[in-house]
């Protein structure tokens, strides 16, 4: 019998905004660049965005009335957000830092994802708590064990630099984040090394499900203003290893994943063993493995390896998961 279960579920995906337009804008002050209308949502839903930037300059993404990202930054820029449900106003605004501003190709969509948990777009203000709820994803395959959280984060404060810290770091301005307590060190960041008024950064880890995990920003300046937005869920891709279930089904099946890209195209990694207690690398410690970008297919028979005794483990940031299945025998 084979089951399959759509984790990345296609019929609520869509892609709102599509515009290959340049858009061009030189201002020595922050001002809007362009706006790309109203979107609307229904329900709560994780935003991709992706755009190029074809000339160096300050900008910044806003939705509604905060922002998702922002940088002195050039190339193809790619990310993602949490938002409730409700109608918001998308715009980017640019000023100049070294020359004029120059965009186009700026694409938004919505998706989601089945056990996706999240903290919508918005100023920091308290403590955030976030669980992913347990439970069988298909019976068929086994129990969710940990989902990817991602955290973004946009700062400024107005009139001067404003920066992210790690770990050690005493920056103007700083802003840290503490995950259960600790603090982490950056996934990414921009930083604000003129006053710009404008830092970004972000965060990916893999955490428990069933469990609560709290998220706490700490700021330098009690007038640093935070927007942040949280999303937790076992199918998507971080650029740290995750086991997003403990496998339990019949000896002799035939495992079925499908990975692909979400927000980027990364090089996406599935591997089915277990780390030896002395380590030669992926060759000796996974019995099977597939690698690659676009859509990856990663199908494996339990013959001999027992199903009990190894763990599935993913990677590949800006990827997902977006289909599991089994052919249980």
């Amino acid at each position: 019998m084979v089951y399959t279960e759509q984790v990345r579920q296609l019929t609520s995906e869509e892609n709102l905004i599509n515009d290959s337009t340049e858009y061009t804008r030189n201002n020595a002050a922050w001002g809007t660049l362009h706006s790309y209308g109203n979107i609307t949502l229904s329900e709560a839903s994780l935003i991709l965005f992706k755009f190029w930037v074809k000339t160096t300059s300050a900008y910044r993404l806003k939705i509604g009335s905060n922002y998702v990202w922002g940088g002195y930054s050039t190339g193809v820029i790619t990310g993602i957000a949490y938002l409730s449900a409700g109608t918001y106003t998308v715009l980017m605004e640019q000023r100049n830092a070294g020359g004029s501003g120059d965009l186009q190709d700026f694409q938004l969509g919505k998706l989601k994802f089945s056990d996706q948990a999240g903290s919508g777009l918005a100023a920091y203000s308290a403590q955030i708590d976030l669980t992913v709820a347990q439970r069988s994803p298909p019976s068929f395959f086994g129990t969710l064990k940990n989902a990817v959280f991602a955290v973004m984060v946009w700062a400024k404060t107005t009139g001067a630099q404003t920066n992210f810290e790690n770990p050690g770091d005493s920056l103007t301005n700083g802003v840290s984040l503490a995950v259960d307590g600790s603090q982490i060190t950056w996934t990414s960041r921009v930083q604000d090394t003129t006053p710009y008024e404008n830092a970004f950064a972000y965060y990916y880890c893999s955490l428990s499900v069933g469990s609560s995990h709290s998220f706490v920003i700490s700021k330098d300046n009690a007038a640093t203003v935070v927007d942040i937005s949280i999303v937790g869920c076992p199918w998507l891709l971080a650029n740290v290893d995750n086991e997003p279930m403990t496998l339990d089904f019949a000896q002799g099946s035939t495992l079925y994943l499908t990975l692909e890209p979400l927000n980027a195209d990364p090089t996406k990694n599935s591997k089915i063993g277990k780390v030896r207690a002395v380590s030669y690398g992926d060759s000796t410690d996974f019995y099977s493995t597939a690698s690659g970008t676009g859509i990856l297919s990663h199908t494996y028979t339990f013959e001999t390896v027992s199903v009990a005794d190894v763990t599935l483990v993913v990677k590949g940031l800006g990827g997902c998961i977006s289909m599991v299945g089994l052919d249980e025998r």
